[in-house]
């Protein structure tokens, strides 16, 4: 990467009106106009504690050896007083740390108007309803940014240790101060129902043996072990015999 920056980017570069980086998504104030987002704040931090608001005005896209890529803004800054200070002429920054900045007062005169897109964060300006020309700064986050809860003594955790081990304070719950709360079943707040217990149906009487019709009909078909057994040869009739 160092050394297809040393050889310096190819001639030609690419514009575009749109990106997205560090979970941002970007888009360019002249494209935005007729838009009802706001996709253009940018916000640059500098090393000495000096915050710079701005909009993105243009995106290139510069192309170096080995197929190497780099992303750069071309910003409008607004007018902001130095990091030592909280108000000036078009800007205020009160107690609570709300900036509000004239989005109409531009810096004239800017030697490097040009940033990393690697650099930038971004922020969305609301019109504030005092002031016409003002807005308020509200910083975004990142996309790819979750806000996790952070647990108890995460510092002190040993990843070697048994899961087993762990307290995890049961030992402190009173069983039988809570145990009528978990066999309480009935409601106070509602009265219970009665009825006459005659009318309710009665359990079927269980049959009898005797009562049970059997299945066997006293004609055994199988032998015990198994073979069928010879048919009944039916007796002859003596008008048959004489036939």
């Amino acid at each position: 990467m160092i050394y297809a920056l040393s050889r310096g980017p190819y001639h030609r570069v690419t514009v575009i009106n749109r990106c997205s980086i560090n979970g941002f998504f970007f888009r360019t104030s002249e494209l935005e106009k007729n838009f009802r987002t706001q996709n253009s704040g940018v916000l640059v931090k500098g090393g000495d504690g000096m915050e710079w608001y701005g909009v993105v005005k243009k995106m290139f896209v510069l192309d170096f050896p080995n197929a190497q890529e780099v992303t750069m803004f071309e910003c409008d800054w607004f007018d902001v007083p130095a990091a030592n200070k909280n108000s000036s002429r078009w800007y205020n920054k009160d107690k609570f740390g709300i900036i509000d900045i004239d989005t109409s007062r531009f810096l004239r005169r800017v030697a490097d108007p040009y940033i990393l897109a690697i650099q930038a964060e971004q922020v969305c300006y609301v019109k504030s309803g005092k002031k016409p020309k003002w807005c308020s700064v509200l910083t975004m986050k990142p996309r790819t940014l979750f806000a996790m809860p952070e647990g108890e003594d995460t510092e002190n955790y040993d990843v070697a240790t048994d899961v087993d081990s762990v307290i995890t304070g049961v030992e402190n719950v009173s069983i039988e101060a809570t145990h009528g709360d978990l066999t309480n079943w009935s409601r106070s707040d509602v009265e219970g129902l009665s009825g006459d217990a005659t009318v309710l149906p009665q359990p079927m009487p269980e049959p009898d043996h005797d009562d049970i019709p059997s299945d066997d009909d006293g004609d055994e078909t199988y032998t015990e072990d198994g073979v069928l057994a010879p048919l009944a040869e039916p007796e002859a009739d003596d008008d048959d015999f004489f036939v």
